[in-house]
């Protein structure tokens, strides 16, 4: 009786390995560019801010320049080192993000947030960053009142501030001069499951229909975005989703034109009563 073997192709077999080994380096090849591209864009972000916050501290060391003038150079070293901190922290948020999700848990507990003092405070903060460039920003207490009357957040607050912090950086920085920023409240449902949210409402660039799913991943900008601001690193938006995620919720982007509304949605089991004043 014959016995059969099975020797294989060899020329076939190295064949596949060439093949294979050819889309690794072209994949390889690939990550190496858009890590290149990434980085540059990353030191272009951070650059700018710290080059205007050095020409505006020269300015005000001369003498000959106008008190007046010299307190609208303190603004704005303030709305660019509030851009400076609000970069640091997205690139130092996105590993521990990530982490987290794998772990399916947060790395600091959940407090009892207040919406409305989160939003004065936030809005407030970037005041400057939008008066700068001639934006405004309103907080819409009615809307926060009625949504969520006197309950609270059950959040991280520090995720979720830097969450709606990109919200309105993105909303300055593609807004129309004259135009103003809105923060409100607003309401959805997906399912079974009711939702409540905070919406930062923006003129502007419009956002196509077609982009809407994409604008969350990392690294992507929309067509109009990275025309009107080719440096940019596409991770505002990502890690506002990711944080979304984290707190059982999701962010919905509603474009109408050139108006965009995008807001944070929480599930109504992270819509809790406030801490008494006798349990604090």
């Amino acid at each position: 009786m014959e016995t059969q073997t099975n020797a294989g192709d060899p020329k076939g077999d190295l064949e596949r390995l060439r093949s294979e080994n050819e889309k690794l380096r072209r994949e390889l090849e690939e990550t190496r560019r858009d890590s290149t591209r990434y980085l540059q864009n990353v030191a272009h972000q951070l650059t700018a801010p710290l080059n205007a916050i050095k020409w505006n501290i020269e300015a005000i060391k001369d003498e000959k320049i106008p008190i007046p003038r010299k307190k609208n150079l303190l603004s704005s070293i303030y709305s660019q080192g509030t851009i400076l901190v609000h970069l640091i922290k997205n690139f130092s948020l996105m590993s521990n993000l990530e982490a987290d999700h794998e772990l399916g848990q947060f790395r600091d507990m959940p407090e009892r947030v207040s919406p409305l003092r989160l939003a004065i405070n936030l809005a407030g903060d970037f005041e400057p960053q939008a008066a700068e460039t001639g934006k405004k920003i309103e907080v819409g207490i009615p809307s926060l009142d009625r949504v969520f009357g006197n309950k609270a957040l059950l959040v991280v607050k520090n995720l979720v501030a830097q969450a709606l912090s990109n919200l309105l950086e993105n909303a300055i920085k593609y807004s129309d001069t004259g135009t103003t920023i809105t923060v409100t409240a607003a309401t959805g449902t997906q399912g079974q499951t009711t939702y409540s949210g905070i919406s930062v409402v923006n003129t502007g660039l419009p956002i196509l229909r077609s982009e809407v799913k994409t604008l969350a991943d990392r690294g992507f900008r929309g067509n109009a975005a990275r025309q009107k601001i080719p440096a940019g690193t596409g991770i505002g938006l990502y890690i506002a989703n990711r944080i979304m995620e984290l707190h059982e919720g999701l962010i919905q982007i509603k474009p109408n034109g050139t108006e965009t509304r995008i807001t944070l949605f929480f599930p109504d089991s992270r819509v809790v009563d406030p801490i008494r004043s006798d349990e604090e």
